[in-house]
């Protein structure tokens, strides 16, 4: 019959000195009351410092959560907590972004509804792209594409480059930008013609500053320099570039006298000049 232990034949197998005192056979040997009585505080010492980081833990997860959504909500394990939004802030706030992210990212990150909360986003009249996704495995990534204001309308709002106009946010006030004027059913013609101006004055000093349009005095522009152009109402891109033309020939040592131009004779320009110096001899 095999036996339990094997053993080194010729051998006999090396017995294991125990500590403490010698167990009898078939019994456990008792621990060292003194090697217990040292290893006690240490035990002690690692049993209260884990159960200060588990509550350290708990606390600042019920910290964050509490701050970010209803108090019934936290228990919940698929709570957003990374959200990374990428968005110019110009014409849109991160206040507004916000407003408009917070209820939808409550529902967590598996209900989320990605297709709702772009939907949402897509709702603020400046925001003309939006893209939402998922980051594993607590996370949403925003990205917002804001309108390209192209010319200020009326003071009060924009144009933007899809010709429509959108009210102008407080923190684009200082914005400076060419100023377009008439009624707003032109509002896609007067663009289309200050496009096609602006594409043929880019000197300096010649650009548009402001460009206007109503039925009884026709098209008027003013350029950065502050010169006026009385325009009319037919052959605008002509008649511009015959004043460019005088601008480069008999204009140009006094176009520094210049107050306006009234270009809408067919062969030549009437000029209206700065009124002297008072001191000038």
């Amino acid at each position: 019959m095999a036996k339990d232990k094997a053993v080194t034949r010729g051998k006999k197998a090396p017995q294991k000195k125990d500590r403490g005192k010698q167990a009898t056979r078939g019994a456990r040997a008792l621990p060292d009351p003194n090697e217990e009585v040292g290893l006690r505080p240490l035990r002690l010492a690692l049993t209260v410092s884990f159960l200060l980081l588990v509550a350290a833990g708990l606390g600042y997860s019920a910290r964050w959560l509490w701050q970010q959504a209803p108090a019934v909500e936290l228990s919940r394990v698929d709570a957003l907590e990374n959200v990374r939004v990428k968005a110019p802030f110009r014409a849109v706030t991160e206040t507004e972004v916000e407003d408009i992210l917070l209820p939808h990212l409550r529902q967590g990150f598996f209900s989320l509804d990605i297709d709702e909360l772009r939907g949402a986003l897509m709702a603020h009249p400046w925001i003309v792209n939006a893209a939402v996704s998922r980051r594993w495995p607590n996370g949403v990534e925003v990205m917002v594409e804001e309108a390209e204001p192209l010319a200020i309308w009326g003071g009060d709002q924009l144009l933007i480059a899809s010709g429509e106009l959108l009210p102008r946010p407080e923190n684009l006030k200082g914005l400076r930008l060419p100023e377009l004027a008439g009624d707003a059913e032109l509002v896609e013609r007067i663009m289309a013609q200050y496009q096609a101006l602006a594409g043929l004055l880019t000197t300096k000093d010649m650009e548009v500053r402001r460009l206007s349009f109503d039925d009884l005095a026709g098209w008027q522009l003013e350029l950065v320099s502050g010169i006026r152009l009385q325009l009319g109402h037919d052959e605008l891109l002509e008649r511009v570039g015959r004043f460019l033309s005088l601008t480069r020939g008999v204009l140009a040592p006094h176009l520094q006298k210049i107050v306006g131009v009234d270009t809408r004779y067919n062969n030549a320009v009437a000029v209206e000049w700065k009124a002297k110096d008072k001191t000038e001899n």
